[in-house]
């Protein structure tokens, strides 16, 4: 993993801005975004902090992997896409400084703003985070396997060890608020949320599988339905914005039925074997969020009849393996590769219980025009699309004495 921290200031950032600049935020979803520098919320915060400020967000673009060049060319000349870099003026590049030149070198007429210092290679580790381990030469530091934490590099090298700071931007109390009543508790939210987001904000976690917050909203998982008064049918949580009033039911008996129905008939659609699928344990990429859920509910097995017909594992990429039996049909990954990747590569064939996710024109994924860029992987709430890197690893098991009174 390529290790990056950020090496301006938000008023450094500004002083590079004009308050006439039309601003795109572009980030890449891979080193950058685990290394907490990108990812899409942190745009989200970057844009509520220079809205806050008087400058003008036009538009937040998430790239599979910013340092390719032909999937930035594709992001910029993308039809859906080629209204807003027209009008685009300045690109604030959180990406490495790879991710930065090729930004730089497509997007020849903006305004292209570095954010970070690229410093070398990495690791990400679950008690530290990202580590630096083979630090560029340009850094004076020297290799280390045990890795630099990132609070360590700052302090060596004069960086900033976490993102920009909200506290940085000007006072926004005067932003739009709205009054919303979350399970008889009463809130203050900002207006244009999502119920899922306002609940979020709140504190307030709504189940759910097929939403997530770098991507459209496509509502076909129903776990996330509340109770709206006033509404004769269920509300998505995840494609309806707060109104004022508002008085919403996130969680009661008919709700969790209703979901404990749902994750059991996910659990028949296919045979989900949690003892070989790596997903089980946390990643890089996040757990099993099928898994997390069935737990949560307390859910021991299905009381519908499973579908045991097994489905062939496409394992023809030379980076991802795609098992479509644990696949759960949330679109995540389809929306990844168009929003993301912006490949169109992934879409849905047949119809009812045989619908299926395929590359291509429905082919493997060795001869569709795949780019192995991993917007898909890190959308995947299950293990049905994962790095082939992750696989068969931890199958030595050794003991290791972990406390001793």
């Amino acid at each position: 993993m390529i290790i990056s921290l950020r090496d301006i200031s938000y008023a450094e950032l500004k002083d590079k801005l004009s308050k006439d600049d039309k601003i795109v935020l572009w980030s890449c979803n891979t080193c950058i975004k685990f290394c907490g520098i990108g990812g899409y919320d942190n745009m989200v915060l970057l844009e509520e902090m220079l809205t806050a400020d008087g400058y003008e967000v036009i538009g937040k673009e998430l790239v599979g992997i910013a340092c390719m060049y032909s999937l930035t060319e594709q992001h910029r000349d993308h039809p859906n896409k080629r209204e807003l870099f027209e009008e685009a003026t300045a690109i604030i590049c959180l990406s490495c400084e790879d991710g930065y030149e090729v930004a730089e070198a497509v997007f020849k007429d903006k305004k292209v703003i570095k954010v970070v210092k690229t410093l070398g290679v990495g690791n990400f580790t679950m008690d530290r985070g990202p580590v630096l381990t083979a630090p560029f030469e340009s850094t004076g530091l020297e290799q280390s396997d045990e890795g630099y934490s990132y609070p360590e590099i700052a302090e060596k090298l004069s960086l900033y060890p976490t993102f920009f700071g909200r506290d940085e931007a000007r006072d926004d109390s005067g932003e739009n608020l709205v009054s919303v009543s979350i399970n008889g508790a009463e809130y203050r939210v900002k207006e244009g949320l999502t119920i899922m987001e306002a609940c979020m904000e709140c504190g307030i976690e709504i189940p759910h599988l097929c939403s997530t917050p770098d991507l459209t909203p496509d509502a076909n998982c129903r776990l996330c339905l509340v109770k709206v008064k006033g509404e004769r049918e269920f509300t998505p949580a995840c494609a309806v914005h707060v109104r004022d009033g508002m008085e919403i039911i996130t969680e009661d008996d008919e709700l969790n039925h209703n979901r404990r129905i749902l994750l059991e008939l996910l659990l028949a659609s296919h045979e989900h074997n949690c003892l070989t699928c790596h997903k089980g344990n946390p990643v890089i990429a996040g757990a099993c969020e099928l898994q997390s859920l069935v737990r949560k509910f307390g859910i021991k097995e299905s009381r519908f009849e499973q579908d045991k017909e097994k489905m062939p594992v496409d394992t023809t990429s030379p980076v991802l393996l795609y098992d479509p039996n644990k696949c759960i049909l949330c679109g995540r990954c389809v929306r990844a590769c168009r929003e993301i990747a912006c490949q169109d590569n992934l879409g849905f064939v047949n119809r009812g219980f045989r619908t299926v996710v395929v590359a291509g024109a429905n082919k493997n994924f060795a001869k569709s025009p795949c780019v192995t860029c991993l917007a898909c992987v890190f959308a995947c709430p299950t293990g049905a699309i994962t790095e082939k890197i992750a696989h068969y690893t931890g199958e030595d098991w050794k003991e290791e004495l972990i406390f001793q009174s």
